[in-house]
């Protein structure tokens, strides 16, 4: 199975991804009762906490000079790619901007594996 890489990811843009994915999992667990497909939306709930859990033992670890790096199984990209196409109204200038960053790379390598 492929991996996805992030490379010299910040501290903020860290916790920023950790943030919006803490509000995706609060909007999921809203409409899973009304979801058509239970266990498809049971199944990003499960990889999203996992990543944020994952990003949280990062956090709490020292930065490196240039960022943190950070390995996704091909699923786990998958979900943070959703989380970054959610359209969080909490959302500020500084998270729209993360997550579009994030997005373009995120997309870019999981479509190249399919190539």
């Amino acid at each position: 199975m492929k991996q996805v890489k992030l490379h010299n990811v910040s501290s903020e843009e860290l916790r920023t991804l950790q943030n919006e994915i803490y509000d995706f999992q609060q909007q999921a667990e809203k409409s899973l009762k009304t979801s058509e497909n239970f266990l498809d939306a049971i199944i990003t709930l499960d990889i999203s906490f996992r990543l944020w859990f994952t990003f949280r033992t990062k956090i709490e670890k020292p930065e490196a000079k240039n960022g943190y790096q950070i390995t996704f199984k091909t699923s786990e990209a998958a979900v943070l790619l959703k989380v970054c196409y959610f359209d969080n109204p909490n959302s500020g200038v500084f998270e729209k901007n993360v997550k579009e960053k994030y997005k373009l790379f995120l997309d870019q390598q999981l479509k190249g594996m399919l190539l």
